[in-house]
């Protein structure tokens, strides 16, 4: 999961992202837009100096463990959690399909299963790294939550926009509609694991789970 914004200014609230000027790429981009934030895609090596020099008030860039050696905790005074815009991963091994074709069946099956095993193994990896960098974080900045109204409508400011992108493009509209299935198909198991796994959120994020 990635981190939600290293940001100079204290937000929490719908209205509080107003006017504020932020650093994010891609789809985010233009939904924050529409919650009335000023977003610019600054370039990586460039979100350092922006947030020191004050030309952006907030930036979202990646998972704890891959922030942390950015820096942004020295010259920020708060972390705008959650990372709602991507509270998962995905990856993948992209081939050339005609070279991928070319592979005996066996090789494919190899391929496959290293693919599988490393995705294993680096997921967690990274969770490991990104317990011990959030740690670190709160040694520097406030970590401080969107209430549960902004976390409402932020969904549903998310969902009208990929509706429109999936109106525009199929291949979208694929991907998406599987996985509002899975979403819909996944809420009984999830449900009934709450409790004994980190559900809901706002038990495992208050400590409750291990009290």
């Amino acid at each position: 999961q990635e981190m939600g914004l290293f940001s100079n200014k204290r937000a929490t609230k719908m209205e509080d992202f107003k006017g504020m000027r932020v650093r994010t790429p891609g789809w985010y981009m233009d939904i924050m837009n529409s919650l009335g934030a000023s977003v610019s895609p600054l370039p990586g090596g460039e979100v350092y100096l922006a947030l020191e020099r004050g030309v952006i008030d907030a930036a979202e860039f990646s998972s704890p463990a891959i922030n942390y050696p950015m820096g942004f905790d020295e010259i920020t005074k708060y972390v705008i959690q959650p990372g709602a815009h991507q509270p998962g991963i995905q990856c993948g091994l992209f081939f050339n399909k005609e070279a991928w074709d070319s592979l005996p069946e066996d090789l494919k099956w190899i391929v496959k299963i290293a693919a599988a095993e490393t995705q294993a193994w680096s997921y967690n990896w990274v969770n490991a790294l990104n317990a011990e960098a959030i740690n670190r974080f709160t040694e520097n900045v406030e970590i401080v939550m969107m209430d549960k109204e902004t976390l409402i409508e932020f969904r549903k400011v998310a969902k009208t926009y990929l509706d429109s992108v999936k109106e525009k493009f199929p291949d979208v509209k694929k991907v998406l509609d599987s996985q509002e299935a899975f979403i819909d198909e996944y809420a009984v198991w999830r449900k009934a694991r709450s409790g004994v796994t980190p559900w809901p959120y706002e038990t495992y994020i208050s400590g409750q789970i291990t009290e």
